[in-house]
């Protein structure tokens, strides 16, 4: 009877609606958990696109309001002479093919001139016979001014320039047909000729920077959403009914959207409303195209297919053992957790370092070049401080270096360590650390102590990551004293083990916050990204090395970084 039961229960625990149930739930959780991170992963793309649109608005809207503040309260063209008459020219010859093809009707004429904003737009036999035109016909001075052409001395006259920008004055020109035999002439107004000027100056505005690939468009409109300005010139002159860049017209502050327009790609637009006098003048607009984040997308959306198959597999497995031992079961979901947390961590580190490593690399190729020209055509005329100067350029350019190739590591911080070891001096990279730092801490008022044995061996070391690590340390130390105070630095030889102590007098760390020190951008720095200690962490475990904090609040903070000497030092030691 026992036995039975006890079978019964068993066949029950192990039921196939139970399993596919429960695995089922399993399923749905996973595929909700790559929804969310590829809606994240979308989220803090756009994200990225929209700083660097704010800079780039930026760099435009400074441009744009100077030209637009100066052709308001001047008569001048400021240099817009040729982009001015090219404009006109290309109208003429647009205005000859046109009429070419058929004639153009009062209705042709009125499109055109509302086209191009002018006042008149007239077309003339070979002899300077009016034939047609819109909207009056032609004075006595203007068959004066067509004789050069009716003559055949030239084949455009050109009367824009050289006058004040007046609503009275008209600005005329006119060219020999190429299509047809006879004349074309176009009027403007002074009205018309500002905001010719007008819109040739922001076009020039948006036309001056160059635009990486990716960026679709760049867009400026008026408060009416008139296009004065836009890379595609064939949107020029047209104006967009659009509820949302109405409302963009009263914020303060840049706003994005992702919107497919008629029979085109999707676009990430960034808009941003620019003033001219504290008034709200209009739009500026730049479009990123979506096929940026389509295969980061894909790929995410393959590698979340992917993890739901292996988990769903994996989640079966572990709902059927989880019957034969639970202890084991929970021990493979603690460490199964424990592998998805660091994924999750150095997956964000890695978002972070994609972020800012293209910002940082040009400045410092820059301060690299620059220190180069600083050491080779700037050396001191004494030979007493020629020395010292090479040393210094050369410590600050070997640091330049090095942070140019922690970002390469930030970028792979997810992957071990690969260390170039070599036999190299400890005193000597801390007595580098402390004349590197010591301008620093001079003027914080920070007192750095470097107390270093001469009996120390050379140990087998990557000089550049141990650097980098004792860096990270000494800039906790310094931070921590915001007053002044002392940074001590006292190495020991403990028989196969070489100590290194930095002590500082600063505010110390709260016992219960030491446990979370070397989390990933855990911080108490309002500037800090919490990756000082981590990294410094990890490069000294890969040297086999051992990191300990000790902290008191209101005393200070005592790292001691424990590394091992090689069996070849340590015999020749003893």
């Amino acid at each position: 009877m026992f036995g039975n039961s006890n079978s019964k229960r068993i066949s029950r625990s192990f039921s196939s609606v139970y399993l596919a149930v429960f695995s089922g739930i399993i399923l749905i959780i996973l595929i909700i958990n790559g929804l969310l991170e590829i809606h994240r992963t979308q989220k803090g793309f756009h994200l990225l696109l929209e700083r660097e649109a704010t800079v780039l608005i930026q760099h435009f809207e400074g441009n744009i309001q100077e030209a637009l503040v100066s052709i308001q309260s001047s008569q001048h063209f400021y240099g817009m002479e040729e982009p001015i008459a090219e404009y006109l020219l290309e109208a003429l010859h647009r205005v000859d093919q046109i009429d070419s093809e058929k004639p153009l009707s009062p209705s042709g004429f009125q499109s055109l001139i509302h086209r191009y904003s002018i006042a008149s737009l007239e077309i003339y036999d070979p002899k300077g016979n009016l034939l047609r035109a819109w909207p009056a016909t032609p004075s006595l001075k203007k068959r004066s001014f067509l004789i050069e052409i009716i003559e055949k001395k030239r084949s455009v006259v050109i009367d824009l320039f050289e006058r004040p920008l007046t609503e009275e004055e008209l600005f005329t020109i006119a060219i020999e047909r190429k299509k047809a035999p006879g004349i074309i002439a176009l009027q403007l107004n002074g009205g018309q000729m500002k905001h010719l000027l007008r819109q040739l100056s922001v076009q020039r505005a948006i036309s001056d920077m160059g635009l990486r690939e990716g960026i679709l468009f760049v867009s400026v409109q008026d408060a009416n959403l008139l296009t004065l300005a836009h890379t595609d010139t064939s949107l020029v002159g047209k104006t967009e009914e659009d509820s949302f860049l109405k409302s963009s017209l009263q914020s303060k502050k840049p706003l994005s959207r992702l919107y497919r327009p008629a029979k085109r790609e999707e676009v990430f637009e960034v808009v941003k409303p620019f003033p001219i006098k504290d008034q709200p003048a209009g739009l500026i607009r730049i479009g990123y195209s979506s096929g940026e984040i389509r295969p980061l997308l894909g790929q995410i959306k393959k590698s979340v297919a992917l993890s739901v198959f292996f988990f769903l597999i994996l989640g079966v497995s572990a709902t059927t053992l989880i019957w034969l031992n639970q202890n084991r079961h929970l021990r493979k979901i603690k460490e199964m957790e424990d592998r998805i947390r660091l994924a999750e961590r150095l997956s964000s580190l890695g978002h972070l370092a994609a972020g800012v490593a293209h910002e940082i690399r040009n400045p410092l190729n820059a301060m690299g070049m620059g220190l180069q020209r600083l050491r080779r055509e700037f050396l001191p005329q004494e030979e007493s401080k020629k020395e010292e100067y090479l040393s210094f350029a050369d410590i600050i350019l070997k640091e330049v270096r090095r942070v140019n190739e922690i970002i390469e590591q930030f970028l792979t911080l997810s992957r071990p360590f690969q260390l170039r070891l070599r036999d190299a001096s400890l005193v000597e990279l801390l007595n580098n650390l402390v004349a590197l730092f010591q301008e620093e801490a001079n003027s914080q008022g920070i007192t750095l102590r470097l107390e270093a044995g001469f009996d120390l061996p050379s140990l087998r070391m990557d000089d550049e990551k141990l650097t980098q690590a004792f860096i990270n340390i000494m800039k906790n130390g310094m931070q921590a004293m915001d007053h002044g105070g002392t940074l001590r630095i006292e190495t020991h030889f403990l028989k196969d083990r070489v100590a290194v102590v930095f002590s500082d007098s600063g505010s110390g760390i709260p016992e219960d916050q030491m446990d979370k020190v070397y989390n990933y951008y855990y911080t108490t720095k309002e500037k800090g990204v919490g990756l000082g200690l981590p990294i410094a962490h990890r490069i000294i475990e890969a040297h086999s090395g051992q990191l300990k904090i000790e902290s008191k609040v209101g005393v200070g903070t005592k790292v001691t970084v424990m590394l091992p000497v090689s069996r070849r030092e340590e015999g020749s030691n003893q």
